[in-house]
């Protein structure tokens, strides 16, 4: 089994995760900055994620 699927399914899983708290609660962040962080880390690894899982399933093929 290629470590990309279940690498891209996690940082899917974990970028969704963040995205949402990002989107839905900003006021959650850390303390010395006034940028909502959680927003932006969750995008990029949903974008990696989606990398992986894409470069995982077309080497299976």
């Amino acid at each position: 089994m290629d470590l990309r699927i279940p690498s891209g399914l996690f940082f899917t899983l974990l970028g969704l995760t963040l995205t949402m708290m990002g989107l839905f609660s900003p006021g959650v962040r850390a303390p010395l900055t006034d940028v909502n962080v959680n927003l932006y880390a969750g995008i990029t690894m949903l974008v990696f994620g989606a990398v992986l899982l894409l470069l995982g399933r077309r080497a299976a093929t």
